[in-house]
């Protein structure tokens, strides 16, 4: 089956690197139109948007054309259903608010001749994707994007402000490839939110923190969101013995600002953490790790670094998302 996806407009190219690891495809396989994502992909779309933290909906696709093809590929679109609407989403500025309502209006035009429009409780909804092609599917799930922020730090019983969104925790965990029923463990696990958004998604929540405070915090957050969890108070050197091996690890480990790393420098902190990762991977388990400098990942050893893609905070700080493999 074909997807259309739409990703949201921040971290482009994280929000792209999500979905291919959410469907399972190689990066080559797909088409991209900025914000518009085409992947060919078995596993379902409600599937999909379920996972996915970067997108606000995924779409069976119909068509995408250049803006002279709108008119015949509509006639040739098949519906299944008897009723439908049109939602135009615009993706980039070259689209305007009044083209965007111009391109609903006369879309709908086109599908009334066969179709019944229906605004309020239509069988089909068309979800069309103005970038630099036009895009079109029919709307299967949109992404729960309210439930992501209703999840924010602020909002959980146990609050720390060194805590990454739901929806960054959310891609991070995706990038680390762990399936339904899976284990990951984020040894860093803070107030739990990484943990949080791998236990919503069906995986075995596994984790740790050398700070008690934020054990027992991770712990109650986890347990306000009906998640069960392993989480224990331990050093990152310590998982390797104590624990047998995991499928994946998601973390975002301290890094030497507000967040506290109980006065090791930052670079001996994370050598121990890449040893004991690779030590506890189980073979062909990714690491995704989020780091605060680019020169980090030479600390690496025994990794392959798969990719990176660097998110902007603010002026001052760029934090890195990496995804490493064991070497072979």
């Amino acid at each position: 089956m074909r997807h259309l996806i739409e990703l949201s407009g921040e971290c482009i190219e994280l929000a792209r690197a999500e979905a291919v690891s959410v469907c399972r495809v190689s990066p080559d396989s797909v088409c991209n139109d900025g914000r518009a994502l085409m992947v060919e992909t078995d596993m379902e779309p409600a599937a999909a948007a379920k996972r996915l933290g970067l997108a606000w909906s995924v779409s069976e696709h119909l068509f995408s054309c250049g803006a002279g093809e709108v008119d015949s590929c509509l006639d040739a679109a098949e519906l299944p259903g008897r009723t439908f609407r049109v939602r135009v989403g615009r993706l980039d500025r070259r689209h305007t608010p009044e083209s965007g309502a111009a391109m609903a209006k006369h879309a709908g035009r086109i599908l009334s001749s066969r179709y019944r429009v229906d605004l309020k409780n239509p069988d089909v909804d068309v979800r069309i994707l103005m970038a630099e092609e036009i895009h079109a599917g029919i709307l299967i799930a949109s992404v729960d994007r309210a439930a992501l922020e209703a999840r924010k730090a602020e909002n959980r019983p146990f609050k720390h402000p060194i805590s990454l969104h739901p929806k960054l925790a959310r891609a991070l965990v995706n990038l680390a490839g762990i399936r339904e029923g899976g284990t990951l463990l984020d040894p860093f696990c803070g107030t739990g939110g990484i943990l949080l958004e791998a236990g919503l998604m069906g995986c075995r929540a596994v984790g740790g923190d050398i700070d008690p405070r934020m054990v027992n915090g991770s712990i109650l957050n986890l347990e306000h969101y009906g998640i069960g969890g392993d989480i224990r108070q331990t050093d990152i050197s310590d998982w390797p013995k104590i624990h047998a091996p995991v499928d994946a690890i998601a973390t975002d480990p301290p890094y030497g600002r507000s967040a506290s790393t109980a006065k090791e420098p930052v670079g001996s902190l994370y050598r121990r953490a890449f040893a004991a990762c690779r030590q506890i991977l189980a073979p062909g388990g990714k690491l995704a790790i989020v780091l605060p400098a680019e020169k980090y990942t030479l600390l690496a050893e025994g990794f392959m670094l798969e990719a990176m893609y660097p998110v902007r905070v603010h002026r001052s700080l760029t934090r890195y998302f990496c995804v490493f493999r064991v070497a072979a």
